[in-house]
């Protein structure tokens, strides 16, 4: 799939974030402006994608984690036993991986707060995890989402 039929959606706050379809591009007075199909929809998909991958997680993924939780960084760090100072430097690390403990502590508040069954994909993000440590970071990696009639959902690699 080129990128040239992909829509690059930054306004999320993360880099990697490819639409396929689910939004529109019009032309203004001002400019160009875009709206998306089910918005809130969508970063739900793409927060699940980012609980799931085995690749370490990125500093603007914590933050993006975060504020889907809408949860402050004082908040965020009272429940991960942490200062407001440490969410701050983790979220600032943008494209930089956290570290493993606390890539483990920001997907299980993720799982305890909105998994079904938070338990079981805290063993599974875990698992992946450790798999993981053994794989080489891909920094060109994108996530690409497409909408149906009834959801967003991230789109399998070709």
């Amino acid at each position: 799939m080129s990128a040239a039929t992909l829509f690059h959606y930054t306004q999320c706050g993360l880099d990697n974030v490819w639409l396929v379809n689910g939004h529109r591009v019009e032309g203004t007075e001002y400019g160009e402006a875009f709206s998306i199909d089910r918005a809130e929809e969508l970063h739900r998909a793409i927060a699940a994608r980012i609980v799931a991958d085995p690749r370490p997680m990125r500093g603007q993924e914590a933050r993006f984690l975060r504020t889907m939780l809408d949860l402050s960084q004082e908040r965020m760090g009272a429940l991960l036993g942490v200062d407001r100072a440490t969410v701050i430097r983790w979220e600032k690390q943008g494209h930089k991986a956290l570290s493993t403990m606390q890539d483990i502590a920001v997907r299980s508040t993720w799982a305890a707060h909105c998994g079904r069954d938070g338990d079981a994909l805290t063993r599974v993000v875990i698992r992946e995890l450790q798999r993981a440590d053994d794989k080489r970071r891909d920094d060109d990696f994108q996530a690409v989402f497409e909408t149906s009639r009834t959801k967003w959902r991230a789109k399998r690699a070709a």
